[in-house]
Order: C-alpha cells, then sequence, then structure tokens
C-alpha cells in the first residue's frame, strides 16, 4: 500500500489505491504504445501490486460496511466517482493490450505462414498426366520429344 495510504481509514485508502491504478494505467497505454517494453515490465509489477491492494482494500470494506457509512459525504462521492473512473479505465486498459496481443498474434501467424509455405515442400496429389505442363519436372511418363525442321 501508498505509504501515505497506511494511515488512512480503509475507505479513504483504497481512494488512494484506486487513484494510483488509474495513473498507473493511463501510463500503461504510453508505453505499450511506444513499444517500451522494459519499463513496461517494472510497470506490471507495480500494477500486480495494486491490483492485491484493491482487492485486499475491497475485502476490507466488505468486511466492515459501516465504514463507508460512516465516512464522510464528500469521500463516498470521490469513492464513487474513482471506482466509476477506475471501471471505465480497465475497460479501455484491456481493449489496448487485447488488441496488441490480437496483432501480435497474427503477425506471428503470418509470419509462420509465410516461411512455412517457403520451407515445407508443397505435399499433394500430382497428376502424372499433367506433370509435363509444370516447368522444370521431369515425369518418367512423358517422354521428352524434340523436332528439327529442315527446309
Amino acid at each position: 500500500m501508498p505509504p501515505e495510504a497506511k494511515k488512512l481509514t480503509p475507505p479513504a485508502a483504497i481512494l488512494v489505491v484506486i487513484n494510483d491504478l488509474i495513473a498507473l494505467m493511463a501510463e500503461e497505454t504510453v508505453l505499450v504504445m511506444e513499444r517500451k517494453y522494459d519499463a513496461h515490465k517494472q510497470l506490471l509489477k507495480r500494477k500486480q501490486r495494486l491490483t492485491l491492494e484493491y482487492r485486499a482494500g475491497i475485502k476490507a470494506i466488505a468486511a466492515q460496511p459501516e465504514l463507508v457509512k460512516q465516512a464522510p459525504e464528500d469521500l463516498r462521492r470521490k469513492l464513487k466517482v474513482g471506482a466509476q473512473r477506475l471501471a471505465e479505465t480497465v475497460e479501455q486498459n484491456a481493449r489496448l493490450l487485447r488488441s496488441t496481443v490480437t496483432a501480435t498474434q497474427r503477425l506471428i501467424q503470418n509470419i509462420v505462414s509465410i516461411v512455412r509455405s517457403e520451407v515445407m515442400p508443397k505435399l499433394g496429389y500430382h497428376d502424372p498426366r499433367t506433370a509435363h505442363l509444370e516447368l522444370g519436372n521431369y515425369s518418367p511418363t512423358c517422354a521428352p520429344v524434340a523436332v528439327r525442321q529442315i527446309v
């Protein structure tokens, strides 16, 4: 939990975590778009830690719902707005990450397909009666013929 959140009540502490998660996901979007993968690894560690803290905060509030009821109106309003913003940010973040993963998978599939088509032998049925029509192939059933015309 962030140091400033340790001294706060559970509703106020969860608000700090919510705001940190929103800022972190905005930063993650920038890192992914700019392909800064090393920095993204560090950010993912922070994201996992904050997510665990968020889950623990929600469990603490669920265990003592009167804490939210006793909280000042301003804090409850901020919690509601923060939760809505977090839900929107999580949805945007998930869409971005899904699209990035999908694009990467398609790129890899295309590369594998191209390599496979160039490296792997072409398997399939070849009609020996039409094999002479394929350039560069020798067919034992088709004898080559040479015609010499002398006028």
